[in-house]
């Protein structure tokens, strides 16, 4: 029997719930709002309390009071949530800058809803099916990544490069999904790296960041992985270490520090953020471009409202020749999901492609023949959601990896 210890400690954040539904329903053109929960809109006429967060916030004051027990088939229903947070943005919000209640600081949705997961996992109803696999690679001695890899082929790009250093002050963390599902694209990042004349190290002994086993709810391991990783950059000299993984950024820069419970030893940076260095001091050698393209930015999550990381990637776009920018209709904090987060992807591909769907056709919306991200669970989501969409949408429009793009114009 679970003791709700992490739902309890979240139980203020759970009753100052109102009920306003403005987290299923709030439409507000005046200030970019466009609905909210991207799971809610692609279960369509399914879309009922339980799939947002109205529901979920009465569920757990029931649990809470003893009038509903924790079980697999609440975990099912738990688990079919991105955890974008777009649910935060809209709460308790008077949206006007000028008048901040106190009421909208109360509720961290992700917070809560990992909080549920933790719980759900330590009472035995979770992880599903699917999670259980990531979490069990992820911990394998051999493989140390959820894919199922072996460790060593995560470093294998590592050998095309020989000026890729073993120590130094500005260390590429690599993470999972780049090196093993999109490894062209860290090819592209070093070609970008070595025209602009950058030095970086990097380790062969860094483990997964614990990204997916933080989403999911299981920190089981996670102090054993983070002290691991940040022994491994300490030893390296590393004064920054920079990531191209949303994901990997917001464990390193957010989780890591709230779970240890003391700053890091070194600063974190995302990729966007030495894109836009190096922009900003002209330090990439573009080749010359005739014409332009339109292009549209898609808000990672774990860049944006997990981290406030808008404008950096915004500046660099703006720096690439060749492109005029044009926004989505939703953008920034309004953004809508991509739907590949908080295991969706693993779990419910489906779910996750059609809220992909969503965003691209969006994208299409605005003219632009360009979609570009700085996320590898976006890229890998819209490459999938595209590859199932009518030709007539995929000629209007190619979803492309900032680094890759910027790189093709060198």
């Amino acid at each position: 029997m679970s003791e709700l210890k992490h739902l309890k400690s979240e139980w203020k954040a759970i009753m100052s719930c109102m009920g306003c539904g403005d987290c299923g329903y709030a439409i507000r053109p005046a200030v970019d709002r466009y609905l909210t929960c991207p799971v809610k809109e692609a279960k369509g006429d399914e879309g009922f309390e339980i799939y947002f967060s109205r529901g979920r916030m009465n569920v757990l004051k029931s649990i809470l009071l003893g009038q509903i027990p924790l079980s697999r088939e609440l975990a099912e229903f738990v688990y079919q949530c991105s955890e974008c947070g777009n649910c935060t943005e809209v709460c308790h919000m008077s949206q006007s800058e000028h008048i901040v209640l106190n009421t909208s600081k109360w509720i961290d949705h992700v917070k809560v809803w990992e909080a549920l997961r933790q719980d759900l996992i330590e009472a035995g109803f979770a992880p599903l099916d699917r999670h259980g696999q990531l979490i069990d690679f992820m911990n394998n001695d051999t493989m140390r990544n959820p894919y199922g890899e072996e460790e060593g082929k995560k470093f294998e790009w590592i050998s095309e490069f020989p000026e890729i250093k073993d120590k130094g002050e500005l260390v590429f963390f690599g993470g999972c999904t780049m090196p093993l599902r999109q490894v062209d694209t860290l090819k592209s990042m070093m070609k970008i790296l070595k025209a602009a004349g950058k030095d970086i190290a990097m380790s062969k002994n860094e483990w997964c960041c614990g990204s997916v086993a933080l989403r999911i709810g299981d920190q089981s391991s996670l102090i054993d992985i983070i002290k691991h990783n940040i022994d491994v950059f300490k030893n390296m000299g590393a004064k920054t270490i920079f990531t191209a993984c949303a994901g990997c950024y917001r464990t390193w820069k957010k989780d890591y520090p709230e779970l240890l419970g003391e700053e890091l030893p070194f600063e974190v940076k995302h990729i966007t953020e030495i894109l836009a260095e190096m922009l900003n001091n002209n330090e990439i050698p573009f080749k010359t471009v005739e014409g332009s393209e339109t292009i549209t930015w898609h808000d990672p999550c774990h860049l944006g409202r997990h981290m406030n990381l808008y404008e950096i990637p915004r500046e660099a776009i703006l720096k690439i020749p060749g492109l005029e920018f044009k926004e989505m209709k939703r953008n920034r904090n309004n953004a809508w999901c991509c739907g590949a987060g908080g295991g969706v992807k693993s779990q419910f591909p489906d779910l996750a492609l059609d809220i992909s769907k969503e965003r691209i056709s969006e994208a299409i919306d605005t003219g632009a023949q360009l979609l570009t991200t700085s996320c590898p669970f976006c890229i890998n989501n819209f490459e999938s959601a595209y590859k199932e969409m009518e030709s007539e949408d995929q000629e209007k429009i190619t979803v492309i990896d900032i680094i890759d793009l910027i790189s093709s114009k060198i």
